[in-house]
């Protein structure tokens, strides 16, 4: 869709299941686009359709992202529920979630931690932290509260994201009721009472490996102290070491990077010239999957040293 098109929205039709009306869960990211999602779906909940909302909290996001998921619950009334993965230390055993109130939600790296603990560091071709944290966390509750398989998934991804929108059994993204693209939402955000108070290099977790190594180095200036503490967090002796993904010295990161190697690249250059390398180059270009870490949107493969453990 171009910048100014006056459609929003497409009535979507009932989901069923074996002829059956079933339950939708929206998987609720943080993200502006994700929250014009939330939006969308909530009108047809109003309207009576059984639509439910999730958010899984890493404890690694940005405080003006825990702000805004907080703004967009009072703002719309959203019945949101929120989870965190639980850890279950052995390897080869599953993990658990606990709902966690929406006043508790907010920057807690625990979670990051005891994941770290278990598979050791995340890494830029093995998101693990997004299947832990996220996918599976999803999944389980959905199976608990909904029965397996008789839920239907909606994720926020646009139509201009064409490689994120990868066709999977009961899952539909935003693309499908709405034909906004990115400039779409942020001109829709700019009508609303609030907004995401931050810019792109800070949404999703802080330091996502899936971030260019320009993004993290841009964090990082701009939020010294949770570089720091995620830095102390990776190389806490506590952190499981797996050789044969070069773990022992953090390599996380594109290019061989750890953060602390990201760092040391820019620190001869001023935020205004970090800046300038994500603007000419495309970095805040549409399809990122820095936009809005969906757990179900990012390829997650190559985690060898994290065994699939949802039962």
């Amino acid at each position: 869709m171009r910048y100014g098109s006056v459609c929003s929205s497409i009535e979507a039709a009932p989901v069923s299941y074996a002829g059956l009306k079933i339950p939708e869960v929206v998987s609720f990211s943080g993200g502006r686009t994700s929250a014009h999602l939330v939006y969308l779906k909530n009108q047809e909940r109003l309207k009576g359709a059984d639509i439910h909302f999730l958010f899984m909290d890493t404890g690694a996001e940005h405080p003006a992202t825990y702000q805004f998921i907080r703004d967009v619950v009072a703002q719309w009334d959203i019945p949101l529920i929120c989870l965190r993965v639980v850890v279950n230390p052995v390897l080869g055993k599953g993990n658990s979630y606990r709902v966690v109130p929406l006043d508790e939600i907010g920057p807690d790296l625990q979670p990051m931690r005891d994941i770290c603990k278990k598979y050791g560091t995340p890494y830029v071709h093995g998101a693990f932290c997004t299947r832990t944290m996220k996918m599976e966390v999803f999944e389980r509750y959905c199976r608990d509260v909904f029965g397996k398989g008789n839920y239907h998934t909606w994720i926020g991804i646009r139509s201009d994201e064409p490689k994120r929108l990868k066709q999977r059994d009961g899952v539909s993204y935003l693309a499908e009721i709405s034909d906004f693209e990115k400039q779409d939402v942020i001109s829709w955000w700019k009508k609303q009472p609030f907004d995401l108070g931050i810019p792109e290099h800070l949404g999703n977790c802080v330091f996502c490996i899936k971030k260019g190594i320009n993004k993290l180095a841009l964090a990082a200036r701009d939020e010294p102290e949770m570089a720091d503490q995620f830095w102390k967090l990776v190389t806490d002796p506590s952190v499981r070491v797996v050789e044969r993904r070069q773990q022992e010295n953090k390599i996380m990161y594109r290019g061989n990077n750890s953060l602390e190697s990201v760092i040391a690249l820019f620190a001869d250059h001023s935020r205004e010239e970090i800046a300038a390398t994500i603007r000419n180059t495309g970095g805040e270009e549409s399809g990122s999957c820095t936009e809005s870490c969906e757990a179900f949107s990012c390829d997650i493969g190559g985690d060898d040293g994290a065994p699939v453990e949802l039962d």
